[in-house]
């Protein structure tokens, strides 16, 4: 079987012709990949950037033309030169048997309804919220209510989440991870040890306004001012739109000495970064199941997150896996960060159950998941590691 993926995902090739993304995105690739005999993947190409990882050999990649503009200009950029993506997306859609589309983004989408237009069988995934919020946009939810009316038959309409009810009628809920068997294997966290001195709080992800960093910063800040001893330090892993402005913020509150910013970072240089850590924060707007949850539980560290997606199944609450804060909140996030890091608490018991939690949780029971759905809803076959049509 043929697959073509459709992503808005930046790559960009080495000198060596080599290419690399970042993230989990090329982990996720690589799963996906495996359970097809050949793969096309039709990115962006970006200049290039760091903490990459290599996207699979004997990949088949296609570059689109990067949209121009941000926000609402972007999307109109799209719209105008549809017919030109449309032409350069029809020979890989028309030849591959499975599309799978990772939403939301805007040349996914379009993606989404060629495939549709020539019956193609489809595997969408649905990687935000699932639940409406006041961070979610016209264009998303026009997403979610096509994923709706499209679910069924030929399309496998998937919510990033967990849980025992389906997100919609006909759809199916699918974990998310960037985490491998080989790599959960290979992190010895300490899981006996209490706190440093001071304590060191990490966050993970893309340094963008949905990660609500500055509340996280604001909520330090105020620590700092009611004296609360030792003022943790924080420690920001990832880039993003907002580095600079996150920054400057920074350095207007006088805590240059108490905030790091690591950039991009590879798993290797990630897991280091962990392996010294805390506490994993994550304040975000809003978000789905975030992998950052999960490479910090894989290294014994609870999440403090905002009440966001399935942020209570995964986190649990009162320090089952960590703690929650209702989003957006800096007071709230101050209090509940002084309460966790003043308390006598049983870390040790704590770190075990993070680790436990992500045991089963990895790339490759992901992938295997997807190929169960599909056997499940089209009738095909999985042999030996690879999906197949049924004889």
């Amino acid at each position: 079987m043929r697959l073509c993926i459709i992503s808005f995902k930046e790559c960009w090739v080495n000198s060596k012709g080599q290419w690399y993304s970042n993230g989990g995105f090329p982990l996720q690739i690589r799963s996906l990949a495996s359970l097809f005999d050949e793969t096309t993947l039709m990115v962006t190409k970006s200049e290039g950037g760091s903490g990459g990882i290599e996207l699979p050999a004997g990949l088949k990649v296609v570059v689109l033309p990067t949209p121009k503009g941000e926000g609402k200009g972007r999307k109109l950029y799209v719209l105008r030169h549809a017919l030109d993506y449309f032409s350069r997306m029809w020979r890989d859609i028309r030849q591959a048997d499975v599309i799978y589309i990772p939403l939301p983004g805007d040349l996914p989408f379009l993606g989404m309804g060629m495939a549709v237009a020539l019956r193609k069988h489809l595997v969408v995934r649905y990687g935000g919220s699932w639940e409406v919020n006041d961070q979610a946009t016209t264009a998303t939810r026009f997403m979610r209510w096509a994923m709706r009316i499209l679910a069924g038959g030929r399309n496998l309409m998937l919510a990033t989440g967990m849980g025992e009810d389906p997100p919609a009628p006909r759809m199916h809920w699918l974990f998310t991870t960037a985490l491998t068997r080989e790599e959960l294997e290979t992190i010895s966290p300490n899981l006996e040890r209490h706190l440093n001195s001071p304590p060191r709080l990490g966050f993970i992800g893309r340094l963008s306004p949905e990660k609500g960093l500055p509340v996280l910063l604001e909520a330090l800040q105020g620590m700092r001012e009611e004296e609360f001893h030792p003022i943790p330090r924080l420690v920001l892993i990832g880039d993003g739109p907002q580095r600079d402005g996150l920054k400057r913020l920074v350095e207007s509150m006088g805590m240059q000495e108490q905030v790091e910013f690591t950039g991009q970072l590879d798993r290797k240089a990630l897991s280091h970064q962990l392996l010294t850590m805390d506490v994993a924060v994550q304040p975000s707007l809003t978000e789905g199941l975030s992998k950052a949850w999960l490479d910090a539980m894989a290294h014994g560290l609870p999440v403090v997150s905002s009440n966001v997606g399935m942020a209570k199944r995964v986190i649990g609450c009162n320090g089952e896996r960590g703690w929650l804060v209702e989003p957006g909140d800096p007071g709230a996030l101050k209090t509940k960060l002084k309460e966790i890091l003043s308390t006598p608490l049983p870390w040790p018991e704590i770190r075990k159950r993070c680790r436990q939690f992500v045991e089963s949780l990895t790339l490759e029971a992901w992938a295997e998941q997807i190929a169960q759905l599909c056997v499940g809803q089209w009738g095909c076959s999985y042999v030996d590691g690879k999906l197949q049509w049924a004889k």
